[in-house]
Formats: C-alpha cells, sequence, structure tokens
C-alpha cells in the first residue's frame, strides 16, 4: 500500500505534463524549429551514423577538436537508442525522450526529493507530484526557449541528486545505518555521473543549492567534535578547507567560455516579483504555486532542521534576480556565468524548491482544515463519525482533486498555447517548411551515401544531414573557418563552377547543392557568408535533379568533370 500513494503522485503528473507536451507538439514527428534544435537533431544523426556517442568528442560534430568538443552526450544517446531501437523516425525519437524526461523524469525525482526531506506524508507527495507539473519556468519552458534537451534533462534528475545529499548529510528523515550510508555514497557518484554527461553545468546547480545543507553538517561537526581530542579537530577542520576549496574550484573552473551575450531583461523588483509569484521571464504569475510556496516557506522555517529548504529557495532566487537584473560584469558572470549569463536557464532553477516547498503549503492548509472536517465528523450520526479514516482519506482525495483542476488550467495552458507555433510545421515555419521538408524525404534516394551536399546552415538546409543520413558541407550555424568550405559557400551558386571552385568540391566531395532561400532562421551577418548556395541562379554545370515548391530545390554538380 506504501507504493500507492508515490506511484499516484507520479501518474498524476505524467498525465498533466503528457497532455501539456502532446499540445506543444502537436503531431508526433514535429520538432521544434528553434535554433539550438539543429544541432540536437543533426548530433542524435551523428551518433546514429557513427556509433560514437561520447560525451568527449560530440562537439566534433561542429569540427571542433581537444577539450572544445566535449559535449554533455547523454541527451543525445538516449534519442539516437530510440532512434535504433524502435526504427522510430528522428522528430518522434526526440519527442519521445523529451516526454518521458519531462513527464516521468522530473516529478518522479521531484517526489522522491519530498518523500526524503517530508517522509511519507501522503498529502506532501500527492501535492509535489501535481504541482511539479504545473509551472511554466520548468519543464515546459527549457523546450521551448533554446531549445535546451540537454539542460532539461539534468535539470529533472538535480531533485534526486540534492535527495542524495539530503541523506548523507542527515537532514532526511530518517538516519542511516553504515550499511546504508554507503549505498548512498554510491547513489551520489552515479548521480553525479548521470548529472555531468546530461548538462555539466548541473554540477555547478546542485553545488550551490546544497550549500545551506553543507553548511548545516559543519555546525553539527563541529558541535559533535566540541570535546574532541585537538587532533580530530584539525583532521574535521583541515578535511573541511579542502573539501571547500574544491567546490570554490569547481565552481570558477567547470563552466563554459566567457559567453555575454544575452544582457539584463528587467529591474531587481520586477525580477523578485517574477520569481516569488512564479512567472519568470515575463510569463504570467502562478498565484496558486506562489502562495502555496510561500506558506510552505514559513510552515518549514519553524523546524530548524528544514531551513536549509527556504535558504536553498532563496539561492534560486538570487540568482534569477542577478542575471535578470544586473547589469553586465564581474558579479554577474561569476555568479551565471555556468549557465551562459543565460537567465531562462536560471529561471528552470525555481521550481526545484518551489515544488517542495508548495508541497509543504498544502499540508499547512490541510492541517488548517483538519479541526474544522473533525467538528463535522462529530456533528454526523455516530454510525458515520466512527469512520474518520474514510472520512480522512475522502478530504485527502478532494483536496488533491481541487489542487489538480487548478494547477492544470493554470498559467500552463496559456503557456503552452502560445509555444505551440513554434512545434508546427507549416509555411510559416522557422526552420523548414513543408516543402523542404519534403525534399529532404528525396534526399537519400536522389545522393549517393559518399557524396556531400553544400547548405545553408542559417535556412534549415543543413538538416538534409539528420533527416536523410546524407553529409552535408556545414552540418552547424557555427562553422569553424575552413577555406575550401569558404569558398564553396561563397562563390558556387555567384561565380560558377570556376577551376577554384571545382577544385574545392573535389577536396570536399561536394556533389549536390541544396537551395532553400533566403528565409533564414534569424537574421544573422554569417549569412552573407553563403550568398553562393542561397537563391542559386541557372548555371552550366548545376542540374536541378529535384523540388519540392518554389524555394526548395537540390542541384547536382555536373560541370566539374569526372
Amino acid at each position: 500500500m506504501r507504493i500507492l500513494v508515490p506511484l499516484a503522485a507520479a501518474g498524476m503528473a505524467a498525465a498533466m505534463i503528457f497532455r501539456r507536451l502532446t499540445q506543444l507538439i502537436g503531431q508526433p514527428e514535429n520538432f521544434a524549429q528553434v535554433f539550438d534544435n539543429i544541432f540536437h537533431l543533426n548530433a542524435i544523426r551523428y551518433i546514429v551514423e557513427t556509433g560514437n556517442a561520447s560525451s568527449l568528442t560530440l562537439g566534433s560534430l561542429q569540427e571542433l577538436t581537444g577539450m572544445q568538443a566535449v559535449y554533455p552526450a547523454a541527451w543525445h544517446t538516449y534519442a539516437s537508442m530510440t532512434m535504433q531501437l524502435t526504427s522510430a523516425p528522428l522528430g518522434l525519437a526526440e519527442n519521445s525522450v523529451n516526454i518521458v524526461v519531462a513527464a516521468l523524469v522530473w516529478p518522479i525525482a521531484s517526489i522522491f526529493l519530498v518523500r526524503r526531506i517530508f517522509g511519507r506524508n501522503p498529502v506532501i507527495t500527492l501535492a509535489a507530484g501535481i504541482v511539479s507539473a504545473a509551472q511554466i519556468a520548468f519543464p515546459y519552458l527549457l523546450l521551448v526557449w533554446g531549445p535546451l534537451f540537454p539542460n532539461t534533462l539534468s535539470v529533472s534528475m538535480l531533485p534526486a541528486a540534492i535527495a542524495v545529499i539530503v541523506m548523507l548529510t542527515g537532514a532526511g528523515r530518517r538516519k542511516l545505518d553504515d550499511a546504508e550510508k554507503l549505498r548512498w555514497w554510491i547513489a551520489l557518484l552515479l548521480s553525479l555521473a548521470g548529472l555531468i554527461t546530461a548538462h555539466m553545468s548541473a554540477i555547478n546547480a546542485l553545488i550551490i543549492f546544497v550549500l545551506p545543507l553543507l553548511i548545516m553538517a559543519f555546525v553539527r561537526g563541529i558541535k559533535s567534535r566540541s570535546g574532541a581530542p585537538a587532533g580530530r579537530k584539525a583532521f574535521f577542520f583541515g578535511g573541511a578547507a579542502v573539501f571547500a576549496a574544491v567546490l570554490f574550484i569547481l565552481w570558477l573552473k567547470l563552466r563554459p567560455a566567457f559567453y555575454d551575450f544575452w544582457g539584463p531583461t528587467t529591474t531587481a523588483g520586477r525580477a523578485v516579483g517574477e520569481a516569488l509569484t512564479n512567472g519568470p521571464m515575463g510569463n504570467e504569475a502562478n498565484w496558486l504555486v506562489s502562495a502555496l510556496a510561500i506558506l510552505g516557506a514559513v510552515t518549514v522555517w519553524r523546524t530548524p532542521s528544514l531551513r536549509w529548504l527556504v535558504c536553498s529557495y532563496a539561492i534560486a532566487i538570487t540568482l534569477y534576480v542577478v542575471d535578470a537584473s544586473r547589469d553586465r560584469g564581474f558579479i554577474r558572470n561569476f555568479l551565471t556565468g555556468t549557465w551562459y549569463q543565460d537567465t531562462y536557464r536560471l529561471a528552470a532553477f525555481l521550481p526545484l524548491f518551489a515544488t517542495p516547498l508548495a508541497a509543504a503549503g498544502v499540508w499547512a492548509v490541510g492541517q488548517f482544515l483538519l479541526p474544522h472536517i473533525r467538528r463535522l465528523c462529530d456533528a454526523l450520526p455516530s454510525r458515520l463519525a466512527g469512520r474518520r479514516g474514510a472520512w480522512s482519506a475522502a478530504g485527502t482525495a478532494a483536496l488533491t482533486a481541487v489542487l489538480a483542476v487548478s494547477a492544470y488550467f493554470g498559467p500552463t495552458q496559456e503557456y503552452i498555447q502560445r509555444g505551440m507555433p513554434l512545434y508546427a510545421l507549416n509555411t510559416g515555419s522557422a526552420v523548414l517548411t513543408p516543402e523542404e521538408f519534403q525534399l529532404l524525404d528525396e534526399v537519400d534516394d536522389i545522393v549517393p551515401e559518399d557524396a556531400v551536399i553544400a547548405v545553408n546552415p542559417w535556412n534549415g538546409s543543413s538538416l538534409a544531414y539528420a533527416f536523410s543520413g546524407r553529409h552535408v558541407l556545414t552540418p552547424h550555424l557555427f562553422a569553424i573557418p575552413d577555406k575550401e568550405r569558404d569558398l564553396l559557400s561563397r562563390s558556387l551558386g555567384t561565380e560558377g563552377l570556376t577551376p577554384e571552385v571545382c577544385r574545392a568540391a573535389e577536396l570536399e566531395n561536394v556533389e549536390y547543392v541544396l537551395d532553400f532561400g533566403d528565409r533564414y532562421l534569424v537574421p544573422d551577418p554569417s549569412t552573407v557568408n553563403y550568398l553562393g548556395v542561397t537563391n542559386v541562379a541557372p548555371l552550366p554545370g548545376l542540374e536541378l535533379v529535384a523540388s519540392a515548391g518554389e524555394n526548395a530545390r537540390l542541384f547536382e554538380i555536373t560541370g566539374c568533370g569526372g
């Protein structure tokens, strides 16, 4: 019977998130027509084609080498395995992984954390499942912005990793014996490995969010050693200093190269309001979750051993406010540079702690109502009043139902409706139109396996690799400069098949040109580097072999000799 409550909580959350994500995606094979997904889709194909799913080399898809080629590959690995094991189309495989991560991994991890903090309280467990599905900031925000799929996986796993540290620091509802501690230490090592291959930034997120737990454990350690010999005290303080130094070094070093593309988006006061009302990035306030989280924070603060939870929530709010409102500079970069100083990524951390606090708030509401329910039971005929257990279960079910309905029809409904066009495949799609997608479906029947296609990554044609398996000259938007590729991209369709162009085509094995016109994903200055493969005019030696609609055309290079 004990398993029924967490199963019910996870089931309700999964149903709510699944419904919202299927609304967002629309057709099963639709894909997010947003900037980062060009890399994600091509990376999935890369793993399928090469069998190489190492996080140490996935960045080589962008022709990076050494440490620059390191890119967390766990999410891409799951998507590629889904394709291989089920023969699912690429878009369906991608969406399936995202739905599993958002609808199962995230709520289960949240429920796991709540039960480590508060025990097997059925009201808090059920509330945690529902609240985890009711917040825009996660899991929905990162599936639209970017989209940041590896980040989504790492944030989904964070509550479970935090729960492990809760147990190891003695902040859980029960104490561990030596054998249990060993198992939890093993769980910590496995969770760290999972987080770093999902997204390396999750390690620094874990460090900063468990800092209150570690400080509490340190204070308890000092108190427990008050009468200990000087040698033991020195060993304890020395170990703590080394541990703190390691964490600080990780904080400084385990981050990407300096990136400062996004500046502040609002004022400090407004950012605080957005964080406290769970409406980050200008989205509609979620008053239900916010009121419950604040009530839960007040309730939790009364228990000294649980105050770390409020402090961790305050840290998440602080990171968001700093990134959303502070001007570019040392402080902003020091605190949020791990996440590219991207406020969307910081917003996704707010539900980590709003969820357990709001669940505690629901329990506080239940405790307030309990005396009134008892008085009602006492007023009932003795035959009915004696069934207090049944009335308690009925009250829990009623409270859960009210919370679930209120949460489901909250701000997430409107946010999903606004995000639906980003996944739609139509003439206004940002990356691929139906005609372009139709032509990509024909590419593998026309282009030989060993041939390379010249493309313009800014108009979506580089996805020929993802959807056909045929290699493209420029698989990603930010290509490393290369003499031959630059010459082909700039000159092939403008200067014609000159000896220099033909020589470059031979060196790069380019035999085809895929032209999707000049409707770009974003109007980036880099698009001028691809004028030779954009709006290609009829030229001697370039034969049109396939087309769809007016702007999707595939040319074969026939004028450079055999």
